[in-house]
């Protein structure tokens, strides 16, 4: 036995193999991690800890509460701990609300392992002295600001967590955080390890390439949750009603989520004065200060109700909640997982109420509760984001010495990524150079800021990815700016009323591009700002053949509908005629005089009905969805022949391809969309629509069964 052996290599060579014994550093932090929990692991954290401290890239997914956070920060910070580089992580979130409220839950913990970190975003900027960070919590925009000022932090990341990734897979948003991610990686000169959270993702593998282009191996982590939930649909004649509603509810913590800050203001006021609960309400556009202050009163309260958007979504720790009230149908299956998740956060199960105020609300709510019963998810397409490639080319050009960059170096920045060809990155850069964005330096083959785009860079215009959507004018509240309101000029007169975050505000007085008010208690007829910032999200084909199977009674069965709610389901499926092939759609014509209109029940999804009526409209048809039931109904002014829809995919992706515009207002494009070469916006939409399931899906109308109907399935 030399001093260089050990017991357990003495045994190794003799073939007998030692328990391995925990390291103790990961001890140590789930010591103080989990010791209000006797430092029992989930589910999700029994699974990832062991994997991610032995450097694998992960996703973890698993329910709301269930402990992700943890899985990821525990084993990351051990390894800071016995790291003599001082390594660092950045923990990445979408917004602004989560990031605070994890810097609440995680100061204690880190504090006690000497662990030093930060929150920076928009509303917190980083403070001098925080140049020696193990931890930097910050959203996609202040990452990509601080990159560009060249922070000298980024020599040393090791460590990145993306937080509630579905809300960005897919997104401009999602493009620019691994764009990013990637430019701190070349910047460190070695690999990162990523590790990436949600609570649901249809599409797995499809996150995995998208958190690694270079196709590294990223384990999948999964843990089945054990919270159900519990459905309970109360039909709802009107919002005036829903205090008689909101009085049978037995519970003292509610939230009521709304799917528009317009209907969150209404709610809020009609709930308004309802002892013995205080009314809260929270929304994007309100002051951080109002959005905080919400929270924490919202989680000490006795009784509360809170009328929120999609801001309470995601995993912001309001305390337990016992009820969560569905207003309207949330827009996806994951969006109805994620509000429902919110529900009874310290029990194992969540008691969802659902009230719908017309049938089609109805029967959307069935086919939304069933879909998210089975664990049935929307799959998630990547996109190619080329708008996002000009955002990163004018962050990158900010951050360079004399703000100069040579073309080799846009090369570079993209390299990493097999859907950009050299010569699309040279075509935006002479796009960019024709609209004054860049100018080029020939002799030196460089690029410098353009007259374009210095205004941009000054006003740090340069780093976001979400859509502008009205911008809007400036509101000041005793000097202070509290909003920036889409308030149409015309609108504005002094003494007239605005109708925000639940108050009445008189104008006081009008300045340049500027309004100040003071709050009234009431007013007849309040100006209301008008959020055009972006489109209802397409209803996809697994809710609108869901909604398909609900009224032939194929899906699940739902417990909890209340009297009128049944009654009002019955008379829909009675409208079904009985026994009808299973291909299915349904017709229905409208005569009134001399004006006939057919209406199809299609139950194709949004996309597909978009696809179904410009295939028709090559056959001189003249149809289109029906607005308000994009993805369930198309209209025609004469009868439709679906054999003439083409069975063949190329013939239908070549449709596709020549109105690739008529999908703009259904997909999402990056604010920066606009100065692309058209080649390049085109592939930017079609990358969101031509998926080959859809194309099929579409190719399959061509041997549908037309049935016809004698009144409308449901009324809107």
């Amino acid at each position: 036995m030399t001093n260089d052996d050990t017991w357990e290599s003495i045994l190794a060579k003799q073939g007998i193999q030692t328990k391995k014994q925990p390291d103790s550093r990961l001890q140590r932090v789930i010591q103080v991690f989990l010791h209000r929990h006797f430092e029992q692991l989930t589910g999700i954290q029994s699974k990832s800890i062991p994997a991610l401290f032995n450097g694998q890239n992960g996703i973890l997914i698993s329910a709301t509460a269930s402990g992700k956070t943890e899985a990821a920060v525990i084993p990351v910070v051990a390894k800071i701990l016995g790291d003599k580089n001082k390594p660092i992580c950045l923990y990445v979130a979408p917004t602004k609300a989560l990031l605070n409220d994890l810097h609440r839950r995680l100061e204690v913990p880190l504090h006690r392992l000497g662990i030093k970190f930060a929150i920076r975003h928009g509303d917190r900027p980083l403070k001098s002295g925080d140049e020696e960070l193990s931890l930097l919590l910050t959203t996609p925009e202040s990452l990509d600001v601080l990159l560009t000022q060249n922070h000298p932090l980024f020599n040393d990341v090791n460590f990145v967590i993306c937080d509630e990734i579905h809300q960005v897979l897919g997104t401009p948003r999602g493009q620019q955080l691994i764009f990013l991610i990637d430019r701190i990686a070349k910047r460190a000169q070695g690999d990162i390890q990523r590790i990436a959270l949600s609570a649901t993702l249809g599409n797995p593998a499809t996150a995995s390439s998208w958190l690694d282009p270079s196709s590294k191996p990223v384990e999948i982590f999964k843990a089945r949750s054990l919270k159900g939930t519990i459905p309970e649909i109360w039909w709802l004649e009107n919002k005036e009603k829903l205090k008689q509603t909101m009085g049978k509810i037995s519970a003292s913590k509610v939230i009521v989520f709304t799917n528009s800050r317009r209907t969150c203001d209404d709610i809020f006021l009609n709930l308004k004065n309802f002892p013995p609960y205080e009314t809260y309400i929270h929304y994007s556009t309100l002051p951080r200060s109002q959005r905080e202050y919400v929270e924490t009163q919202f989680k000490e309260a006795d009784h509360a109700i809170c009328v929120a958007t999609s801001t309470l979504e995601l995993g912001v720790d309001i305390g337990s909640v016992e009820k969560i009230l569905l207003y309207e149908p949330p827009f996806s299956v994951m969006s109805f997982l994620q509000r429902g998740g919110r529900g009874g956060r310290r029990t194992s199960h969540s008691p969802v109420i659902m009230t719908p105020k017309n049938e089609r609300e109805l029967i959307t709510f069935c086919a939304l509760f069933s879909l998210a019963d089975e664990n049935i998810v929307e799959h998630i397409l990547p996109g190619y984001y080329y708008s996002v490639v000009v955002q990163q080319i004018f962050s990158y050009l900010a951050g360079k010495l004399k703000h100069r960059m040579h073309v080799s170096e846009v090369m570079e920045l993209f390299n990493s990524f097999t859907w950009i060809e050299t010569n699309e990155i040279s075509s935006i850069l002479t796009n960019l150079e024709k609209k004054s964005y860049i100018v080029a330096e020939p002799a030196w083959s460089s690029y410098v800021i353009g007259p374009s785009l210095r205004p941009l860079v000054n006003d740090a215009e340069i780093h976001s990815n979400i859509g502008k959507g009205s911008t809007g004018t400036p509101i000041f509240y005793k000097g202070r700016q509290m909003a920036s309101l889409p308030i149409a000029s015309n609108q504005a007169r002094i003494g007239s009323e605005i109708l925000y975050a639940g108050r009445y505000w008189r104008i006081t007085s009008i300045g340049d591009r500027r309004l100040s008010v003071t709050p009234v208690s009431s007013s007849s007829s309040p100006i209301r700002p008008s959020y055009r910032g972006s489109s209802t999200p397409p209803m996809s084909s697994i809710v609108a053949r869901r909604i398909h199977d609900t009224l032939l009674g194929k899906s699940l069965s739902i417990k909890g509908l209340d009297k009128l709610s049944s009654q009002h389901l019955s008379e829909i499926m009675n409208n079904v005629p009985k026994n009808i092939p299973e291909n299915s759609i349904f017709e229905w014509v409208r005569r009134r005089e001399d004006d006939i209109i057919y209406y199809y029940y299609t139950f194709a999804g949004s996309l597909e009905n978009i696809i179904i009526c410009l295939l028709l409209s090559e056959q001189g048809y003249d149809c289109k969805p029906l607005r308000g039931s994009e993805g369930l109904i198309i209209q025609s002014r004469e009868k439709l022949d679906p054999e003439l829809i083409s069975q063949d995919t190329d013939t239908i992706r070549q449709v596709v391809e020549n109105h690739w515009k008529s999908f703009s207002s259904n997909v999402v494009t990056g604010p920066f969309a606009e100065l692309l070469p058209n080649n390049l916006l085109k592939k930017e939409i079609l990358s969101q629509v031509l998926d080959g399931s859809i194309l099929s899906r579409v190719s399959a109308f061509h041997s549908v069964s037309v049935v016809d109907i004698r009144k409308p399935l449901w009324s809107n």
